[in-house]
């Protein structure tokens, strides 16, 4: 959680420093969803200086991991003490931070039959309402998205399939899903099977779920154009993806999943 200061300190604006304040979490907000039929909760972070200042604020997207929720990185991840250090101590300017839910295991994506359209939900209902709600900075370049675990993939996810709404991506520990084709006869482990079927749908010709390939960031790379290193973007995906980083420890069981994709971004030229 310490490295999300460099998420912090990404965004590339000038704003005034201010003396060592603190900030305020609210983890009693809600929304109304009409896409997903049910009221969707979300802790926000409001920065020391935003109820004395009329201004509006560069904002964070913070996903929390599988099994967690919209309080997780209020209670757990100790957001308050980390981004008040950070912002108190110059090494990034203030900025709002919002926390939604993931509905434990949706993996902030549309799934296989559109029971659990929670990527529509963000783009359609949540983001516009957010950034109408709070005085939030317009724009790409004062938007950032990171995550943890199943957060890390959807962070990912997000940053490069809707690159023109996001700056910045941290994704840790992410959960970069590899699925193996099934062949027949192949013996497979119960969960992996209700797991996949409930998010990517029933197994193709392949062998792979049938929405596997449209949702994993590990294909998603595979289909990109390389980067030409002149322009530093590729020219065949249009504006340049958000700064990236990707953060996993040695000792993490993710470990292999993240090295394979940072394999495939280096074999594609893309910075992170």
């Amino acid at each position: 959680m310490k490295k999300i200061v460099l998420i912090l300190s990404a965004f590339i604006i000038t704003v005034p420093f201010v003396g060592a304040q603190t900030g305020a979490v609210d983890c009693s907000q809600v929304i109304k969803s009409v896409i997903l039929n049910k009221d969707m909760h979300y802790s926000v972070y409001l920065p020391p200086s935003y109820n004395t200042s009329n201004r509006s604020y560069p904002v964070l997207y913070l996903l929390h991991g599988m099994m967690d929720n919209y309080t997780g990185w209020a209670v757990k991840g100790e957001v308050t003490r980390i981004a008040d250090k950070a912002f108190n101590g110059g090494a990034a300017p203030e900025m709002i931070i919002i926390m939604p839910d993931g509905l434990i295991d949706a993996f902030y994506i549309n799934n296989y039959d559109k029971s659990v359209r929670w990527e529509d939900f963000f783009y359609q209902e949540f983001i516009p309402q957010i950034e109408k709600k709070y005085r939030i900075q317009p724009g790409r370049m004062s938007r950032a998205i990171a995550g943890l675990s199943m957060g890390g993939y959807g962070s990912l996810y997000h940053a490069i399939k809707h690159k023109d709404m996001f700056s910045v991506c941290y994704a840790m520990s992410a959960a970069v899903l590899e699925v193996q084709p099934v062949k027949p006869g192949d013996t497979t482990v119960t969960f992996n099977n209700n797991f996949n079927l409930k998010l990517w749908g029933p197994n193709n010709d392949e062998g792979l779920p049938m929405n596997y390939k449209e949702h994993s960031v590990h294909e998603m790379v595979k289909a990109m154009e390389p980067v030409k290193p002149q322009t530093g973007f590729s020219m065949a995906t249009g504006p340049g993806l958000p700064k990236i980083v990707i953060d996993c420890g040695d000792d993490d069981f993710l470990l292999q999943q993240n090295v394979n994709l940072v394999f495939l971004m280096k074999s594609k030229n893309i910075p992170f």
